[in-house]
Formats: C-alpha cells, sequence, structure tokens
C-alpha cells in the first residue's frame, strides 16, 4: 500500500469507527428465551438427539426450535456470529438460519445455506402487507429429496416456506456474511443515528419483534 493510499484510509476508517462506536453502545440488551431450557447450538443439538425423531420430522422440530428461541429480529447486532445470536435471541436471516444449518449439520444431514438479494414474502395473516428483501436460507438434503427450510416463521416446514426468490439464489460462502454486513451497516449506522438524535424508535426493518410483522 502507498503512502497516498494509507493517508486517506487511516481518516476514513477513524470516521467510520467513531460513527460505528455509538451504534454498538446503544444496542439493546439481549432479551432470551430458553424453549426446552436450550440455551445454545450445543444444547440446541442435544434436544433434536433426545427426540427420538428422524427424516423430514427431525428437521421440522430442528426449525421450530430456533422459530422459538429468537425473540428478536435484528440487523443492529451485526457483530454476532450464528451461535452468539442462537444464545442471544436475537439476529436476522444470515444468523438464525446457519444456526439451524449447524444444527442440523451436527444431525447428519446435507445443508447448503443461500442466499438470494431479492425475495417476496407471503404476508403472515390478512390485512398485513408482503414485503422483499435480501434473505438467507437453507436447502437441505434427505434421502434424494432436497427441500427449501427456513426458520423465520414458526409454521414453516421442510419444503413449505411463505417466500419466493426473485433473483438467483447463490451457495453462502465464508465470505458471504461479510459483505453482507458491509451492506447493512451503513444504513443501521444512520438510522440509529438519526433515532437518537430524534428520540424516536428505529424502523421494524433494523429491531422489532421475532415474531411480529405486523
Amino acid at each position: 500500500m502507498n503512502s497516498k493510499c494509507a493517508w486517506w484510509l487511516a481518516p476514513v476508517a477513524g470516521l467510520a469507527a467513531a460513527a460505528f462506536t455509538p451504534v454498538v453502545l446503544r444496542a439493546p440488551k439481549p432479551a432470551m428465551n430458553l424453549p426446552r431450557d436450550v440455551r445454545d447450538l450445543h444444547e440446541a443439538l442435544e434436544d433434536c438427539l433426545e427426540s427420538r425423531l428422524d427424516g423430514w420430522e427431525l428437521v421440522d422440530f430442528a426449525t421450530r426450535l430456533v422459530n422459538e428461541k429468537f425473540t428478536r429480529y435484528s440487523v443492529w447486532h451485526l457483530w454476532e456470529n450464528s451461535g452468539l445470536a442462537f444464545k442471544n435471541s436475537r439476529g436476522f436471516s444470515e444468523q438464525y438460519n446457519l444456526g439451524l444449518a449447524r444444527v442440523l449439520s451436527g444431525l447428519g444431514y446435507d445443508v447448503q445455506a443461500v442466499h438470494a438479494r431479492h425475495v417476496h414474502f407471503d404476508p403472515e395473516r390478512p390485512g398485513t402487507e408482503s414485503w422483499r428483501n435480501g434473505h438467507t436460507w437453507l436447502r437441505v438434503s434427505y434421502r434424494g429429496e432436497t427441500l427449501d427450510v427456513c426458520a423465520s416463521r414458526a409454521g414453516h416446514r421442510a419444503g413449505k416456506v411463505s417466500f419466493m426468490p426473485l433473483s438467483d439464489p447463490r451457495p453462502v460462502h465464508f465470505w458471504t456474511g461479510g459483505l453482507i454486513r458491509l451492506g447493512l451497516a451503513g444504513p443501521v449506522t444512520y438510522e440509529v443515528w438519526k433515532s437518537w438524535l430524534s428520540g424516536r424508535p428505529v424502523p421494524r426493518w433494523v429491531f422489532r419483534g421475532f415474531h411480529d410483522r405486523g
């Protein structure tokens, strides 16, 4: 890296850190839930093994468990990985579904996480609007059959999800989460600062109850 590049990168990095630090400090504390006394992904795996289910029934059991564990939908806590997000009961699709992927992989399933930049979600109940945004979910294979799996809604079952990708789903790689977070960091920082200065709540796309989609 030449000296000119280093000269402008340092202040830019400093400004970014100064802007994002209050976002971290003002982030809501965990509102943890302990379904079946499950605290972390290790205990989730043990709980699934103790269920004595198998096949797609076991996939659905694990999916419901992850859905019940989360109490907050959040793109505010971007620094948390899937394990910490699961423990703290908060996160967005990349966090909760990768947590589910770790459980299902531990149970012996062939799991591929995928991400689409544009996904259309059906209304959860009459009178509410549909919406579209980026989304990460799983494609799980069992005995030659591959089905979509997602823990975003309580009613989801393997192969029965309430969304449709509008752009090509692409496999999730180790760098995918970083790119997603980089894309979200700027808008989230802006909304948190805006909320702080105005005294108004952050938008629902930033932080809300996990099961609240009204």
